[in-house]
């Protein structure tokens, strides 16, 4: 083989290894979002039953995160919390009970990035924000037994694409659910 010909077949390998390398894909980074929610009776009522759960949102990253104030689930969008309650008879015959808590209202909603620049909150690390909601009217009539409950954080609905978008802006957001430890209590 001449000399010439086997440097442009080197040539040649080299350049399709760097194309074959070019075209792998390379994993985007997780998101750096660390959030920690909480839950706990707010108020009780008569009977000693929780009347309003406090809700806690914190950031417990070292990255500021840009969200909707997490008030229901049913923001345009998803983005906040939603208290979920279990009811199990003392009877063992009958079955559980499933509901969950929250309210919708409003019909018109502006862009994404509008939302976000101006509704939206930032936490910035070690800060928190804390939301109370009744969950009163879910344990009216209830028989005998046990209420299990806990609170589930969804994230708001956006694609790769809107994330993407968002992070060039400047605005790092939450992509994944979080939920508490699941609480009890006894119905009388």
């Amino acid at each position: 083989m001449k000399p010439g010909f086997r440097a442009v077949i080197v040539a040649l390998m080299s350049a399709g290894t760097a194309m074959a390398a070019g075209q792998q894909k390379t994993e985007k980074p997780p998101n750096p979002v660390y959030l920690e929610l909480s839950a706990e009776v707010a108020t009780t009522t008569d009977d000693g039953y929780p009347a309003a759960l406090r809700i806690t949102v914190k950031n417990v990253g070292n990255v500021a995160v840009d969200m909707p104030i997490p008030i229901s689930p049913c923001l345009v969008g998803g983005g906040g919390v939603e208290i979920h309650y279990q009811w199990h008879s003392n009877n063992p015959e009958i079955p559980p009970f499933t509901s969950k808590s929250w309210t919708c209202g409003r019909t018109h909603f502006p862009s994404l990035m509008n939302r976000v620049q101006d509704e939206w909150i930032r936490l910035h690390p070690g800060e928190f924000i804390v939301v109370s909601d009744t969950i009163r009217a879910h344990l009216r009539n209830l028989k005998p037994g046990i209420v299990e409950y806990w609170v589930e954080y969804a994230p708001p609905e956006v694609t790769p694409k809107e994330v993407d978008e968002l992070q060039q802006a400047g605005y790092i957001i939450p992509t994944e659910k979080i939920e508490t430890a699941h609480q009890t209590f006894v119905v009388h």
